[in-house]
């Protein structure tokens, strides 16, 4: 089912009237007719079933029919500091980790990324990624729409992570703690904010895994295979919905 995201309007009267965009989306892209239904996440966390009540190119109407508590969310919030790689793996990558439940995602120049900074593109490249994050958001019927932000260089990215109450760091050189270990023994409730570094396709240097480890993050294994880059953070995330979720 379409859903649309708006978290910062207020329903009136019963009925949401939509801004321009959502209204052109409704339809223009979607071609939705007066009765049909979607869904709406207003703020904090509610969720409105709606009909179409009045549609035309730039203003769409829509009547509520009932709402309830978003309950798609994970019980945690996690921040994904994924090295930027090339074109579609970081698409892949973005869209795949929303769908797994990732708060806020912020991509980071490490030492072995191929894509290098560029100060022209990165606004271009960021609002694109943003986009991507709204329509798998829409796709998985997260409640939020998770953020993804300027890209940032490493040292930036572990100072940012700094507030997290678990920061994994996941690297093909560490051969003694695996992801399960670290989370052994620690519950929902004290893990209010995880971070999780994922590196480029060259993988992490040394010397960043030491920065790392020196910042409280804990390098750990998810395997004994190597896993590309646009696979490893999914991987994780995954790992982290089995432990805590299912």
């Amino acid at each position: 089912m379409t859903r649309l995201f708006m978290e910062h309007e207020e329903p009136r009267d019963g009925f949401i009237t939509l801004g321009q965009d959502d209204s052109r989306y409704i339809s223009q892209v979607l071609r939705m007719r007066p009765g049909e239904q979607l869904e709406v996440m207003l703020k904090d966390g509610i969720e409105a079933l709606c009909n179409v009540h009045t549609i035309s190119k730039d203003s769409v109407t829509l009547s509520i029919v009932r709402t309830q508590q978003n309950t798609s969310e994970p019980p945690y919030r996690i921040t994904l500091y994924q090295s930027v790689s090339k074109g579609e793996r970081m698409e892949l990558t973005i869209q795949k980790c929303v769908e797994l439940g990732v708060t806020k995602i912020v991509p980071v120049y490490s030492l072995r990324c191929v894509v290098r900074p560029d100060a022209r593109k990165d606004s271009t490249r960021t609002q694109r990624w943003q986009k991507i994050a709204l329509e798998a958001a829409r796709q998985s019927g997260r409640g939020i729409i998770p953020e993804v932000t300027e890209p940032v260089n490493f040292e930036q990215a572990l100072e940012a992570s700094g507030t997290a109450s678990l920061v994994l760091f996941p690297w093909e050189e560490e051969k003694g703690v695996t992801l399960k270990q670290a989370l052994a023994g620690k519950a929902q409730e004290d893990l209010s904010e995880i971070a999780v570094f994922i590196g480029p396709e060259g993988g992490y240097d040394e010397a960043e895994a030491a920065k790392a480890r020196e910042s409280n993050a804990i390098p750990v294994t998810i395997g004994k295979r190597i896993l590309r880059t646009e696979t490893a953070g999914a991987a994780v995330l995954s790992m982290l919905l089995y432990n805590f979720e299912l």
